[in-house]
């Protein structure tokens, strides 16, 4: 390797040493002096000519290194193996590489549209950051980086990743599946049959199970005589959450041999875990979760992510009392052990959550100790609550605010959350949050979300309201304990408002908690009085109801006009109305709040609402739920709702066909 400028800049120091050496010479010898200046000179004459021949050389070396660079860089930048296209915001190409032409097979130059050459492609996601994007083209998949290069400009650095992903694609596929299958009403289903029929049906389970887990290519075993546990693939489970729709649950509803009551199934399946260990964990949570939703359903866990499908059928209501006798006496030594009590229900209050309320009080003050029930706000339902609550002294401080609330709460209080079992639809999440000993009695199906860490939870779906679970609990919680006329009237009213004047969700057991009641001194009278609605309500209902259409049959959706006074009260009262119209089976009412807007269901049971208002993040009952949506407008809402509804139809009519032809081909 030549030597560059730095050699002959060090032998030129040399040289001048040398010469200080010779001038001291030459002072002593000029001679010696003489000749030695001749021989440095020509030694300097010498360098610096090899000096001029290396400089030449090392200029030649990096122009040759330079040109064989540049040429190179430009071959790999011609030949990366990623597609570059620069765009504009509206998705006008200014340049693309060679690769990318290869790519669409067919002509792309600037001025021409990517979104035409890719309408799959989500531009406006893009625009104005940086970040990475799949795209599925149907026959590749592509990898796009995307950076913004100016202010109107945007590079994507696009990479072919279909050999990645479809790798990917058929190892999930080939994932294993644990499913545990239960038949949720076993005993009630059998009660009454003969041995045969009781072996005919549970011939015709079994039989109906293996079918159809052959149908999947899976494996099913049974361990005990109503539990079922399957594996089979991600392929089979895509194909059940995609087409079949898990409609094993009509097929199995089907069947009629002898019995009275329906065979319904709960399944709950998990795939996407590191562990076989996790995968049944998550399997038999999804199997209690279809469990405490009523049954009749399937909970599929993927990866950490709940689905739900099927829960048709209602809840079946229990004939026997001794989960409400072992959870009273459960409730009783929780409450022993207290410093402090404090009961809340959900945000925006009905007569169901303030009854079962007040219920929970009365078992607190027959223990001797201080409680109270916070409200989130002033409602219709608090007010006329706490006007009453006047007249007796002990009940005069009883409500309190989440503020109040928040001061009494420490390690030692017991805390009861009625009607609601979701920490974001407390009366105060702030409180619920700091609270560590907690109590859930509700009556609502159960959501994917639910309060953590609880002592005690008594989720009952098939009863009819949380009012009518509390009842049974005070039957049970002290034979001496009696109720005054405004508590027996208030959890009256509570079993009242969600069965709309027992007409909906109603069994022996709500009349049997009903009669308690009407003993301990329940008054119809006041009970009216509770639900009275003044004039102006009356004209909010008859502005909602103007504002209603029928997208189908049998289904009401109505807008609640801006300018009506507590909307949300009266959006429920309308849906509860407008279920008296002939022929209506179901019936939204759309709402503006603060931050969204919120949707009041109701239907007479046929159609699960609970369902449908879980696809917008909300939840509630078979016959009774509702919803809160934030960033969108009402019409959005109306639309999705609309859309939802269609679906749900759709695949109701489409299951049922399905149930019906194999009835046929199985007699």
């Amino acid at each position: 390797m030549p030597q560059g400028p730095s050699f002959w800049f060090d032998t030129r120091i040399y040289l001048a040493v040398t010469a200080a050496f010779l001038l001291i010479i030459g002072y002593y010898n000029p001679y010696a002096a003489t000749v030695g200046a001749i021989l440095l000179y020509a030694l300097y004459l010498y360098g610096r000519e090899r000096y001029t021949v290396r400089q030449k050389e090392v200029n030649n070396y990096l122009e040759t290194v330079g040109r064989c660079v540049n040429n190179a860089a430009a071959q790999a930048f011609s030949h990366l193996p990623l597609a570059i296209v620069i765009v504009d915001k509206a998705g006008v190409i200014y340049w693309r590489n060679s690769l990318f032409a290869e790519w669409v097979n067919e002509p792309v130059d600037p001025g021409q549209s990517l979104v035409k050459v890719w309408p799959e492609l989500s531009l406006e996601q893009m625009v104005d950051k940086d970040g990475q994007v799949k795209l599925d083209t149907g026959k590749n998949y592509y990898e796009i980086i995307h950076r913004t290069i100016e202010k109107n400009l945007m590079v994507l650095y696009i990479t072919d990743v279909t050999g990645a992903e479809s790798d990917r694609m058929a190892s999930c596929r080939i994932q294993t599946v644990l499913a545990y299958i239960q038949i949720d009403n076993y005993d009630d289903a059998l009660t009454g049959l003969t041995e045969s029929q009781r072996t005919a049906i549970l011939g015709e389970v079994n039989r109906m199970l293996a079918e159809w887990m052959t149908e999947l290519d899976g494996h099913l075993k049974k361990y005990t005589e109503d539990t079922y546990i399957a594996v089979l693939n991600r392929c089979a489970l895509d194909r059940l959450m995609t087409g079949d729709k898990f409609d094993i649950l009509d097929r199995i509803r089907g069947i009629h041999v002898g019995n009275k009551i329906p065979v319904t199934l709960s399944i709950g399946a998990a795939t996407g875990e590191s562990s076989i260990a996790e995968l049944g964990q998550r399997a038999q949570a999804g199997l209690d979760l279809a469990l405490s939703r009523g049954g009749d359903q399937a909970a599929v866990n993927i990866s950490g992510k709940v689905q739900f499908f099927g829960g048709k059928a209602k809840a079946v209501e229990k004939n026997t009392r001794v989960k409400a006798r072992i959870v009273a006496q459960a409730i009783r030594e929780l409450i022993e052990q207290a410093d402090s009590i404090v009961i809340m229900g959900h945000t925006g209050e009905d007569f169901d959550s303030l009854g079962a309320a007040l219920g929970v009080a009365k078992m607190v003050r027959h223990m001797g100790k201080q409680v109270h029930i916070v409200v989130s706000q002033p409602g219709v339902a608090v007010d006329k609550l706490s006007e009453l609550l006047l007249d007796y002294e002990e009940y005069r401080e009883l409500f309190i605010s989440p503020m109040q609330a928040g001061l009494l709460v420490n390690a030692k209080t017991l805390v009861f959350i009625v009607d609601t079992h979701r920490p974001e639809l407390a009366a105060a999440p702030d409180v619920l949050a700091k609270a560590e000993r907690t109590v859930i009695i509700d009556h609502h199906r159960r959501a994917e979300t639910i309060i953590a860490n609880t002592l005690l939870v008594y989720l009952e779906p098939s009863a009819s309201s949380t009012s009518e679970l509390v009842t049974e609990l005070l039957g049970y919680f002290d034979e001496k304990i009696e109720l005054n006329r405004l508590e027996a009237s208030a959890l009256y009213a509570g079993i009242v408002v969600d069965t709309k004047n027992f007409a909906v969700q109603t069994g022996v057991r709500t009349f049997e908690a009903a009669s308690y009641l009407r003993r301990a001194g329940a008054d119809p009278t006041l009970v009216r009085h509770l639900f009275r609605i003044d004039f102006e309500t009356i004209k909010n209902h008859a502005a909602i109801i103007e504002n209603t259409e029928m997208p189908f049959d049998g289904v009401v959706i109505a807008i609640c006009p801006s300018e009506v006074k507590n909307a949300q009260i009266a959006a429920a009262q309308t849906a509860d109305t407008m279920l008296n119209v002939e022929g209506v089976r179901v019936s939204f009412v759309l709402f503006k709040t603060e931050d969204g807007i919120g949707v009041s269901a109701r239907s007479h049971g046929d159609i699960n609402v609970q369902v449908i208002m879980e696809q917008l993040g909300g939840g509630g009952h078979q016959s009774v739920a509702g919803a809160k949506v934030k960033n969108i407008t009402i019409e959005q809402a109306k639309a999705r709702i609309i859309e939802i509804v269609d679906s749900y139809i759709k695949e109701s009519g489409s299951n049922e066909g399905n149930t019906a032809a194999r009835s046929e081909k199985t007699r």
